[in-house]
């Protein structure tokens, strides 16, 4: 989820798709669903004689944000290429120049939050139930799924992006887990990734919501490749290029050789921030409870800019998600995805039934006064029946929404 530049009827904007393809007799398009969709599905012709899909998330006013009625198209369009022999690989970007996808819709969430009888947590509910076992379905997608990771990759965002088997990440990436900020906590499998990135990296993360380039993604493993912006439609024509067969095994062989032999130089991109902040982290977090991490960012006064804005984004974030975060940070990394997938749900049941999400969409995103009244005013004061709360699961095993989502492994 992310707070960034939530989608509204009023303001939405759709692009053809024809206005990302260069005029060339050779494409050829099939559209699945309408152009003027949130979602709209291409597909290109390749010499072989197969197809490559693209799939576009299609809001770029509300900055790709995706609501439920995305969730499901990008489900059932991946479903379709999944058993359509003739289409070897997928492409995934976001419309326009700023964001692949900034989150989820969180004004529709804080509308059913704050509803009234019947309807009060339907939406947010089915959202969350629809978004974290379809989003865990892309990493099961078995052909070469290609993630265009530029500008805004945030929150719900993230979520589907990681899950893609081949990650780009350009000179204007912006990957974060921001949720922090909103009272909400790392979601669609954040308690996975954040748990298995070298300590104290996946900490800083979670409690900062941090923006991370794409030299800082690619050394995390969060993203396999660093292109430019510009290669988009030369990746789509060296695509068509190459000679795709039944072997899929051997198409992502192809797909990574590709991608690997177009990356863009590191004087090309952004420096690291990561790179430049190790000291600083390393004294942040030499010790691992909260209590002491805190104690450390409210004492900091050294001079990187980047950290000194993680700490500010801590500072004014949510006392109750951090606790969250430090729960998820140590079960995480005991968890398959799956189990990941499903305890996050129960995770996201309890958050939409407590203050502290509904308050910081109200402050971040509906008033705009950027002051969150949380419930509690430091991590310190938070009693630990709180963070239980949050953890408690309102299903049993055999009744969870989620009971059924397959194994994974990649």
């Amino acid at each position: 989820m992310s707070w960034i530049r939530p989608r509204t009827n009023r303001c939405r904007k759709v692009y053809h798709p024809a206005c990302f393809l260069p005029v060339n007799r050779l494409l050829q398009k099939e559209f699945s669903v309408k152009a003027d969709s949130p979602v709209v599905a291409t597909t290109l012709a390749a010499r072989s004689g197969h197809k490559i899909g693209v799939l576009t998330l299609n809001v770029p006013a509300a900055m790709n944000a995706v609501d439920l009625t995305m969730v499901n198209l990008i489900d059932k369009q991946l479903a379709r290429w999944e058993k359509n022999d003739k289409v070897v690989a997928v492409l995934m970007r976001g419309a326009g120049d700023k964001a692949f996808c900034a989150g989820g819709d969180i004004r529709q969430l804080y509308q059913s939050m704050t509803a009234e009888g019947d309807e009060q947590y339907r939406y947010a509910d089915d959202f969350f139930r629809g978004e974290y076992g379809k989003n865990y379905r892309v990493h099961l997608f078995s052909k070469p799924l290609i993630a265009w990771g530029n500008g805004f990759v945030m929150g719900g965002g993230l979520g589907l992006f990681i899950g893609a088997n081949h990650r780009v990440g350009t000179e204007t990436l912006k990957l974060a887990w921001p949720e922090i900020r909103i009272g909400l906590f790392p979601d669609v499998g954040g308690s996975w990734y954040l748990s298995r990135l070298p300590y104290p990296v996946g900490h800083w993360m979670g409690l900062s919501g941090s923006l991370m380039n794409a030299l800082d993604c690619r050394e995390l493993k969060l993203i396999q490749y660093a292109l430019r912006h510009e290669q988009q439609q030369d990746v789509l024509k060296a695509l068509r290029q190459l000679p795709w067969g039944g072997n899929v095994a051997e198409n992502h062989h192809q797909v990574r050789s590709l991608l690997h032999g177009m990356e863009a130089g590191a004087d090309e991109l952004p420096a690291s921030q990561l790179a430049l902040a190790r000291d600083d982290l390393k004294e942040l977090f030499a010790a691992p409870d909260l209590p002491a991490i805190d104690r450390a960012l409210h004492a900091w006064q050294g001079d990187n800019p980047w950290v000194k804005q993680g700490i500010e984004n801590y500072l004014r974030g949510c006392p109750g998600t951090a606790w969250v975060v430090m729960e998820q940070l140590a079960r995480g990394a005991q968890m398959s995805l799956r189990e990941v997938a499903q305890w996050e749900l129960v995770l996201a049941y309890q958050a939409v039934r407590h203050p502290d999400f509904a308050e910081g969409i109200r402050a971040m995103v509906i008033d705009k006064d950027y002051q969150p009244r949380w419930q509690h005013a430091a991590v310190t004061e938070v009693p630990r029946r709180w963070t239980e709360e949050l953890l408690q699961s309102p299903w049993s095993a055999d009744n969870h929404p989620l009971r059924e989502l397959p194994g994974w492994q990649r």
